[in-house]
């Protein structure tokens, strides 16, 4: 990794997420934030590290007034994400981006354009390790099992149900029990939205006379900050784009 500065501008720095990463970043001497975009609080002065930074109510505008930095960091909503994506791969910036519901189409059309840029892109559902590995030993677990249901909670606050998270490991237990050879149904999903949630996932797999559990608590966002902290390091070395912070962790 290199040891020279990052600078990172983070789209949607008044949310929950964006806040805590500006908190996460306090100390930080190698990641800068020099951008911080919120149309809500354009104009309105942000401490941020050691800087004092305008709030720019968009990435155009913040681009006409400052220099380009090496990551657009994104927390946004799932719209706002895709044409921040498209911003970035334009101008041939790197893209890290926790934001959910982006569409299929739309994830198609941000590979293609960032494999035409110098930047690349990793837009994950969670950047928690737990929850990564919650993900991988469930798609391990998934042939040997009959049946496999999904229960998520988040806060009342989170606008895509079901969540990414579990749409994600839906997806990679299908996977793995279609390579095992075996005929799979969609896997069942259960979304609950409790307002002293944060974020939760429970895999449940059963066959006849057992039941194995396998499941996740986020009580405090900054449980996802080392995961966000470690693609902000590693995305300028990504060779393509990635949709999960598992290559970051296996090396594959």
């Amino acid at each position: 990794m290199s040891k020279e500065n990052i600078n990172i501008w983070i789209n949607g720095a008044f949310g929950k997420m964006g806040t805590e990463l500006v908190s996460f970043l306090k100390d930080n001497k190698q990641i800068i934030i020099t951008g911080v975009i919120s149309p809500a609080h354009e104009g309105q002065i942000i401490q941020a590290q050691s800087s004092k930074l305008e709030v720019a109510k968009d990435l155009d505008t913040l681009l006409t007034n400052c220099e380009a930095p090496n990551v657009v960091v994104d927390f946004t909503i799932a719209q706002v994400a895709f044409e921040a994506a498209i911003f970035c791969a334009k101008n041939n910036i790197s893209f890290v981006s926790g934001t959910t519901g982006i569409s299929q189409s739309q994830k198609d059309t941000i590979v293609k354009d960032f494999d035409s840029s110098s930047a690349k892109a990793i837009i994950a559902p969670n950047f928690s390790v737990g929850v990564v590995l919650m993900m991988e030993f469930s798609a391990k677990a998934a042939p040997f099992f009959k049946e496999i249901e999904i229960v998520e909670t988040h806060h009342t606050r989170k606008v895509d149900a079901p969540s990414g998270t579990a749409i994600t490991t839906a997806n990679m237990v299908e996977v793995a029990r279609e390579e095992a050879g075996i005929e799979t149904k969609e896997i069942p999903i259960h979304s609950l939205r409790l307002s002293g949630a944060v974020a939760h996932q429970q895999v449940m797999l059963s066959s006849h006379g057992e039941i194995l559990r396998i499941e996740h608590d986020a009580n405090d966002r900054s449980c996802f900050m080392p995961g966000v902290i470690m693609s902000i390091e590693k995305v300028l070395n990504q060779k393509h784009v990635l949709f999960t912070i598992a290559p970051l962790l296996f090396n594959n």
